[in-house]
């Protein structure tokens, strides 16, 4: 590997790992909460037509 591409990679993973502390929000505040509603989700009940096997 050459040394600028090494620098660059080097780089590359410090700026990641910044930019992953900087947007992790703190959860040490007052108003520290969950924003997201609990979701119960579940499949519909599709009333399909059944194929006729037999004429």
């Amino acid at each position: 590997m050459s040394k600028q591409l090494a620098i660059s990679s080097t780089f590359s993973i410090f700026a990641m790992a910044c930019m992953v502390l900087i947007s992790t929000p703190d959860k040490s505040g007052a108003a520290a909460s969950d924003a997201f509603m609990p979701v119960q989700a579940e499949m519909p009940n599709l009333d399909l037509p059944n194929p006729q096997l037999l004429p």
